[in-house]
């Protein structure tokens, strides 16, 4: 009952957000500024209740043209009644007529995950909770050197810290790399083929984004390991506004990677599932989401979902499958850029979770 009464306290907040608009003003390094602040709370089994602010602010750099994609930026500070705390900085800008562009993250935060072993067939009522903070960075720059393809550089940064985990529980007495205190320094390749017609709410194109990175002592990591992902989107527009959007991933991580740097299923493409709920080296997953429109500002969504995690990449074709679905509500907080408040409810053989955050769950 009290997780209900927040979810629709949550629903009322967002539905009044706090506005402000900078249309057509030209400053020095952006010009077409639009920024939209709001109060944000949320409730779900990691966190309890937990209260704070989002902002979300789309603009264009200096001599960017206005059919170029816009840049954006945000910056969200949220507490909870377990004494978390999360402060998190994405962004993704653009220059040069979209021949550059630099993406990432800068954050910091004090958090509970949860671990249920590894692999597909480990236990819902092994459930445990582990406690770590850590400062993040991600960084990537790209260059376009074909028609919406581009390549660069990436660099992740977590260093965990005070990382407190159950005694006697399953985690300790596992063999998971990373139960102590350490730093994740990795460095890769990154590429991307990006023909979306629209940054926030795509309704036709492909997004598919590459990377390669490893990790040394070299780089100042406490860990020796390399992974891989491929993120696969395709957008199709079916009618006037209705879309029809995929997510195909897959991930392979190599041995010596610390656990909370495994692929994992109960994330935004598995909505349904615990976050985290299963987790190895290997993810397979595949997601379906029908979109459509329903009232002026509002719209709603239908997604399934099904997934597997593995030793290996090979291993997930023949590993077991774990499916969801569910449905959603979102809410227009930024016309011109097609900015959303999404909540989503999804079921699983497991149970139910809602999700309420900014912009599509992919």
């Amino acid at each position: 009952m009290i997780k209900k009464l927040v979810f629709i306290t949550s629903m009322f907040l967002v539905l009044v957000p706090l506005k402000m608009s900078a249309q057509g003003v030209q400053r020095d390094s952006i010009k077409n500024l639009k920024l939209s602040v709001f109060p944000v709370i949320f409730y779900t089994p990691e966190t309890a209740l937990g209260l704070g602010g989002v902002g979300i602010g789309t603009f264009r750099l200096k001599d960017e043209a206005m059919e170029t994609r816009p840049s954006s930026a945000q910056i969200g500070i949220s507490y909870t009644t377990k004494n978390q705390f999360l402060l998190f900085a994405p962004f993704e800008l653009y220059k040069d007529n979209e021949k550059w562009r630099m993406l990432g993250e800068l954050g910091f935060y004090k958090y509970f995950y949860n671990f249920y072993g590894i692999g597909i067939n480990s236990r819902l009522e092994d459930e445990e909770v582990y406690e770590t903070t850590f400062p993040r960075a991600r960084i990537s720059v790209l260059r376009e050197v074909l028609k919406g393809f581009s390549v660069g550089l990436g660099y992740e940064l977590d260093i965990f810290t005070n990382l407190r985990i159950k005694e006697g529980g399953i985690l300790e007495a596992s063999n998971a790399n990373g139960k102590r205190d350490g730093t994740v320094s990795n460095i890769g390749l990154r590429a991307f083929y990006d023909t979306r017609d629209n940054l926030f709410f795509p309704t036709k194109g492909f997004y598919i984004q590459g990377g390669y990175f490893t990790s040394s002592k070299i780089l100042g990591s406490s860990f020796n390991y390399s992974k891989f992902e491929l993120d696969n989107r395709f957008y199709q527009k079916l009618g006037k506004k209705q879309v029809f959007a995929t997510n195909l991933f897959l991930g392979n991580n190599s041995s010596g990677t610390p656990f909370y740097d495994l692929n994992y299923l109960g994330s935004k493409r598995t909505r349904g599932f615990e976050n985290r709920r299963f987790q190895d080296n290997a993810e397979l997953s595949l997601a379906l989401e029908y979109r459509f429109p329903i009232w002026r500002r509002f719209g709603g969504v239908a997604f399934g979902s099904t997934g597997t995690v593995a030793p290996n990449l090979g291993k997930t074709l023949s590993s077991a499958y774990k499916n969801s679905g569910g449905v959603g509500l979102r809410y227009l907080i930024n016309k011109r850029d097609g900015v959303r408040i999404r909540v989503d409810y999804g079921i699983s053989g497991e149970g139910s979770n809602f999700y309420f955050t900014i912009k599509e769950a992919f």
